[in-house]
């Protein structure tokens, strides 16, 4: 029984039903992508360095002397929520995706319009992040998140901003680094306007990506995935 444990499913509706299974049970305490919250991170090389049946015990029995409860789940549970908190801690091009890359792509180059704001491999323009080696750099979950709700975590030198300038004029980007004396700030041309505070009659910095919410996520989500600089040469445990 504790080999047949050790093998997690790798199935997507598996790993659905693990992630469902992590937001009721899990997320309050360690966060919705595994980021931390009451409890410690799970993106820790901790956790990816444990083997399945070590993961498992520890969901079913607890850590004695911590917070962490046990959770006497049934087997199939156990390995569900396994499977889930491995995509917290691989990187999403060694996840299972139900998406069509070649859709995602034409999307992204596409109708989706990203490459207004995103680069990939030297095409696309600004003033997003570029997402070369996105698959690699991020897990699924955390990708997840930023498409669904790009406002949830927002990268340093990426705020939205607005300035309105002395003569009336406005500057509409992301603020690449703002003081009392001055701002960067990166437009969609990706020019860099370097201001002076005396230059500024006011500067906006809001707390929200420029990037709207996608709704329809899985063919984008399968080509980001596969966004990597080198050739992925691990593979999801």
């Amino acid at each position: 029984m504790a080999h047949a444990l050790a093998q997690l499913p790798r199935d997507l509706a598996s790993i659905d039903a693990g992630r469902q299974t992590y937001m009721g049970a899990c997320s309050g305490c360690h966060g919705a992508t595994g980021e931390g919250s009451q409890g410690p991170s799970l993106h820790s090389g901790r956790v990816a360095r444990l083997g399945n049946q070590a993961l498992i015990s520890v969901i079913k029995n607890g850590l004695p002397g911590t917070t962490m409860p046990n959770f006497p789940l049934a087997d199939d549970k156990l390995r569900q929520l396994a499977a889930f908190l491995r995509t917290l801690t691989s990187p999403a091009i060694a996840a299972p995706l139900t998406g069509d890359p070649a859709k995602g792509r034409a999307s992204f180059f596409g109708a989706a319009k990203c490459t207004g704001c995103h680069m990939i491999n030297g095409r696309g323009g600004h003033p997003g992040p570029d997402l070369s080696n996105i698959g690699a750099e991020r897990t699924l979950p955390q990708l997840r998140e930023s498409l669904a709700k790009p406002s949830a975590r927002i990268a340093e030198g990426f705020r939205t901003a607005r300035v309105t300038l002395r003569d009336g004029s406005v500057i509409r980007g992301v603020a690449k680094n703002y003081n009392n004396y001055g701002a960067q700030i990166l437009d969609a041309k990706g020019q860099l306007h370097l201001l002076q505070s005396a230059d500024m009659a006011k500067l906006d910095i809001a707390d929200t990506s420029m990037m709207p919410p996608v709704s329809d996520i899985n063919d984008l989500l399968a080509f980001l995935a596969t966004q990597s600089l080198r050739p992925y040469e691990g593979a999801a445990r």
